[in-house]
């Protein structure tokens, strides 16, 4: 059995990106990050999420058909001012309340630097018609079998997240930590860290992403492939129950979706690149003729270039800048904008030097032509 589980969890990890059941609209699988789309983009989210539910067992016959079966949904998220992004989701179905549907909202508190990790605030599942189930409200005998992943869609879920990227041994890294309410918390009356949410992604190689998380309440994993704009994703939800010594090892939960980022007007993207910076990625060559890019997503300045480099009116882009489709550079990782920060004022300090060394000669001149 576990031979069996641990060929499952490989053949996840290399079909592509994660989300579990179900995938969220503001984040990896069900727990959100602190990244934002960026302003007048969108991301468009097809997925089709299987669940065959053993334990715990439904309480009516009208239960079974949320306990089992292949429930599609879609879902729809946009970036305000490279600040806001608000979700939409719409699909499942519960024996108890119908079809499903709800508004995620997250805001940009503290945006990421080389130092300090991305901060944002947010609100899940705004207007779901689901009761809320989390374990304060639990009442005798209620194990909420009618809908198995009724408090996954709990209105009124508040939640504050921290992100932070980084490279260890030439691989990019991302690091979630957060705490929330309600759908964070889940069903259980006491735990050690209710509320509390943590998921980490790698990316062994270029367009490849693994993931993995607790979301309050599961362990989830997954992975996504990306192409162009297009993201093919694949995600496993409360992995643990596999491990259990009861009816719950039957328990199956996996979500497939595909995902189309359209970002042809934005200026920026959701999070910095950190490909230039890992194994499998170029490094550039900094100097003559490097893009000279202030901090602030999305603005850019002409060249400064060298008689051999590329002539006036072409651009070559500084690590961290790519160009995607017609919606032009990309916005720079932190490592670099503080890299650019550190050439600029090379490049002042090189232009006093060289003020002050002309001065000298000019002196040096006079001084000769005076002696004459």
């Amino acid at each position: 059995m576990k031979k069996i589980i641990l060929m499952a969890i490989a053949v996840v990890a290399v079909i592509s990106s994660v989300q579990a059941a179900p995938f969220q609209t503001l984040g990896m699988l069900r727990t959100p990050d602190a990244y934002v789309l960026p302003n007048k983009a969108a991301e468009f989210v097809l997925v089709g999420y299987y669940r065959d539910i053993a334990a715990p067992k439904p309480l009516t016959n009208d239960a079974k058909d949320a306990s089992e079966g292949l429930f599609p949904y879609t879902m729809i998220g946009v970036g305000i001012l490279d600040r806001v992004e608000l979700g939409l989701f719409l699909g499942d179905y519960t024996s108890l309340d119908g079809l499903v549907y709800y508004l995620n909202a997250k805001v940009k508190i503290i945006e990421e630097t080389l130092r300090i990790p991305q901060v944002s605030i947010g609100m899940d599942n705004i207007l779901s018609p689901v009761p809320k189930h989390g374990s304060q409200y639990l009442s005798p005998g209620d194990d909420f079998s009618q809908h198995p992943d009724a408090d996954c869609y709990e209105p009124y879920s508040p939640y504050a997240v921290a992100s932070k990227q980084a490279v260890f041994l030439g691989i990019p890294w991302m690091f979630n930590v957060g705490i929330g309410t309600n759908r964070f918390v889940g069903q259980a009356k006491s735990r050690y860290l209710n509320g509390l949410f943590a998921s980490a992604e790698m990316s062994p190689i270029k367009d490849l992403a693994l993931q993995g998380e607790f979301d309050g309440e599961d362990l989830n994993i997954g992975a996504k492939y990306s192409y162009k704009n297009f993201g093919f994703k694949v995600g496993v939800n409360a992995l643990e129950d596999w491990f259990k010594d009861s009816d719950y090892k039957d328990n199956i939960r996996i979500a497939f979706g595909v995902s189309y980022l359209f970002d042809k007007y934005a200026e920026a993207k959701r999070r910095p690149d950190l490909g230039h910076y890992a194994g499998y990625g170029k490094t550039p060559s900094m100097g003559e003729g490097v893009v000279e890019t202030p901090i602030e997503t999305g603005i850019t300045v002409p060249l400064t270039v060298s008689p051999s480099k590329p002539q006036a009116g072409t651009q070559t882009p500084a690590p961290g800048l790519t160009t995607s489709g017609t919606a032009g550079y990309e916005q720079l990782s932190p490592e670099v904008q503080e890299l650019m920060k550190e050439l600029r004022m090379l490049k002042e300090d090189r232009e006093k030097a060289q003020q002050a060394m002309d001065e000298l000669r000019k002196w040096i001149e006079e001084l000769k032509k005076q002696k004459q």
